[in-house]
């Protein structure tokens, strides 16, 4: 071991308190591949699987449905939804639902405190393909998926009771998935969710007292840095400073934007090929793991609830102990740095391929 080397280091999140131990390892990236590679049975399409095209009956009926049609994209909303064929992407109320529209009124005073679970949960099914995996699609398919989560996002908002939409990824064993079917989740709940509120707090205070964004800081600092992995016209991808989890990275608009909503048809284009090209790198760079993405998302109905808007991506390569369960300290044996010099070079190559740049 060369002397100065750092074997562990404690880092803190940007924008919260919460802590990472950074734990550098010899060869992480071959014990990350052999844990992989034991978990890898999924890709096999089920008899009936509820989500795939020719199934619709075996779901709730779907609300809003978008087909390619001759070069263009067709919405079909309401009961339009419920017959239309051939369709990209699909979405419907989850059958077993988290929250409910009529939930049990049922209040409780601190420390047994508890309120009514309102909100609205969906599936918005990414693909007819049941084969097909996020890391590639055609960056065509994900502008269709992302032009249909700005479109329910939306409808969710004008909403009695709601006051975040959260929207995310369970891709693969590791990840909480039940259908391996490729899709996203969309929940509406009655509250902004403690992660976001501290961003919020974050910003707000920053705005106060300097008159800065702080994720526009972050930004400035972390394009063309060691942690960077992919910069296109509208976003940047890195890793971050203190990541919970192994090859973590986040995509942020380079310009300061607090509503995902908002985004133009170009922005959803650029942001549809970053994540292409990021998920693609991933997934040849460690063997196609499982994964979350979230979107962070400023509340579109509580205008001090604001954040810069960005995604967030945490690869599930190794399980997390009662260290990060039981204290809130995360390990990862992986250095950011390290991680984004692999996922940059995949990505990359991902990139040149789908936009034709050597």
């Amino acid at each position: 071991m060369q002397k100065g080397e750092i074997l562990s280091e404690l880092r803190k999140d940007y924008f919260t308190e919460r802590m990472v131990i950074i734990s550098k390892e010899k060869s992480p990236k071959k014990d990350v591949l052999r844990s992989v590679e034991r978990v890898r049975t999924r890709g096999k399409r089920l008899e009936k699987c509820r989500y795939c095209q020719g199934n619709e009956k075996m779901t709730p009926p779907a609300d809003l449905v978008l087909i390619q049609r001759e070069g263009a994209l067709i919405k079909f909303s309401g009961s339009e939804s419920e017959t239309a064929e051939e369709w990209s992407v699909r979405s419907f109320l989850d059958e077993s639902p988290i929250v409910s529209t009529d939930p049990l009124q049922t209040y409780g005073d601190s420390p047994l405190y508890s309120e009514p679970g309102y909100g609205y949960h969906y599936v918005l099914v990414a693909t007819p393909d049941h084969s097909q995996v996020f890391g590639k699609m055609s960056v065509d398919q994900w502008i269709n998926i992302l032009s249909a989560v700005q479109d329910k996002v939306k409808w969710l908002y004008t909403k009695k009771g709601v006051s975040y939409v959260a929207v995310f990824i369970n891709y693969g064993e590791r990840s909480g998935a039940t259908v391996f079917h490729p899709h996203l989740q969309i929940i509406a709940l009655p509250r902004v969710p403690p992660l976001i509120e501290q961003e919020a707090a974050t910003f707000q205070k920053s705005f106060n007292e300097m008159g800065v964004c702080p994720m526009c800081s972050v930004i400035n600092i972390e394009q063309g840095g060691p942690r960077q992995i992919l910069v296109t016209d509208q976003f940047l991808a890195f890793s971050p400073w203190a990541p919970t989890h192994a090859y973590e990275f986040w995509v942020f608009p380079r310009k300061h934007q607090t509503s995902f909503v908002k985004a133009t048809q170009k922005e959803i284009g650029d942001l549809a090929l970053i994540l292409r090209s990021t998920l693609g790198g991933l997934s040849k760079a460690l063997n196609d793991p499982s994964f979350n993405l979230v979107f962070h998302v400023s509340s579109e109905k509580k205008t001090t609830k604001q954040i810069h808007w960005h995604v967030e991506v945490y690869p599930h390569l190794s399980d997390w102990s009662a260290l990060e369960r039981g204290v809130g300290i995360y390990v990862n044996r992986v250095l950011p740095e390290e991680g984004a010099k692999t996922l940059g070079a995949s990505s990359r190559r991902e990139f040149a391929e789908l936009t034709g740049i050597s």
